[in-house]
């Protein structure tokens, strides 16, 4: 917090240097401040004294100055306080299964795997489109319909040579048309059981097998099976 008074920019730091030439603009503490005013009136003109009026308004200025520098001190307390807070309550979402919006999902390299979509309408045909982590197509073909609302299908692991691919994390999207050919909007869900919280940057992320995602793009949240 920086505030400037009469030339002299106010800050917390109480390492001043002790001399200060004439026009330059330094950082004063509270104390070096005080000291500043008081060599001020031991050396101002007696044939031209400070006023009383002029003292007084230095000293308020001071005074508001102390008084937003403590307010800025509490405030700081009070986030890292309501920081830690959060942070402890964010840590209930462990074990928990949550439905999520995203496009991620885990395989494990064996079997099917199961993907979730949110229709906004019953669809007549649907194509799946699988990207591996470097986000080159590895998978594209038909699929049963969706259908509105919420849902999910099963997808075999297979690439296109119809091999089965390595574990991994992959994405996936729904390409859907009604029966008059239009487009229907289908969102991509993720669905799982987190497992790992990170405070890395400061801010709760869930993970759910390595795939981190956003707090905001929690739908819903319930005991897991």
């Amino acid at each position: 917090m920086s505030v400037t008074l009469d030339g002299v920019s106010f800050l917390p730091d109480t390492n001043q240097p002790e001399f200060v030439a004439p026009g330059d603009k330094v950082n004063l503490g509270k104390d070096a401040f005080m000291k500043l005013l008081v060599a001020q009136m031991n050396n101002q003109d007696p044939l031209n004294p400070q006023s009383n009026e002029e003292f007084i308004a230095q000293l308020s200025q001071f005074t508001q100055v102390e008084q937003l520098m403590n307010l800025n001190d509490g405030f700081q307390g009070l986030y890292m306080a309501m920081n830690s807070m959060n942070n402890n309550s964010m840590t209930q979402l462990l074990g928990k299964e949550v439905v999520a919006q995203g496009d991620q999902f885990h395989y494990g390299g064996e079997g099917d795997v199961e993907l979730h979509y949110n229709a906004a309408a019953d669809a007549k045909t649907t194509n799946l489109i699988v990207y591996n982590e470097e986000g080159s197509v590895v998978y594209k073909g038909s699929v049963d319909p969706v259908r509105q609302g919420e849902g999910s299908l099963n997808w075999d692991g297979k690439g296109h040579n119809g091999q089965q691919l390595s574990e991994g994390t992959y994405r996936f999207s729904l390409e859907a048309q009604g029966s008059d050919g239009e487009i229907i909007n289908v969102a991509e869900y993720m669905v799982g059981v987190v497992d790992e919280m990170s405070f890395v940057d400061g801010i709760p992320q869930p993970s759910i097998r390595d795939i981190q995602f956003d707090l905001n793009a929690i739908l819903r949240v319930g005991e897991a099976e």
